[in-house]
């Protein structure tokens, strides 16, 4: 089953490796979770160049979902109005 979501506001997950990326798209995409994998966004500096995209209000169900299967090791933004704000930082 895939959450729909309403908001236009989105969320980004960037990790520190391609393969956390790829790992954490299986699991959330696994645990029925509606996410896009686009390029890293030139604003925000990374080591990968591929980030996880998902609606803002999908965050904490999908940050609790990837803490449970321990994965971790990532910095959340939120895309509001155009523009990403850094938010928490999963270590």
């Amino acid at each position: 089953m895939e959450y729909a979501s309403a908001s236009k506001e989105r969320c980004l997950f960037v990790f520190d490796s391609i393969h956390r990326v790829m790992k954490a798209e299986k699991l959330l995409k696994k645990g029925g979770l509606k996410i896009d994998l686009i390029p890293m966004p030139r604003e925000i500096s990374s080591d990968c160049g591929i980030a996880i995209e998902l609606p803002l209000d999908l965050k904490k169900e999908a940050l609790a979902f990837l803490e449970e299967n321990q994965l971790s090791a990532f910095v959340c933004y939120a895309k509001k109005h155009g523009k990403y704000e850094k938010g928490e930082t999963k270590k």
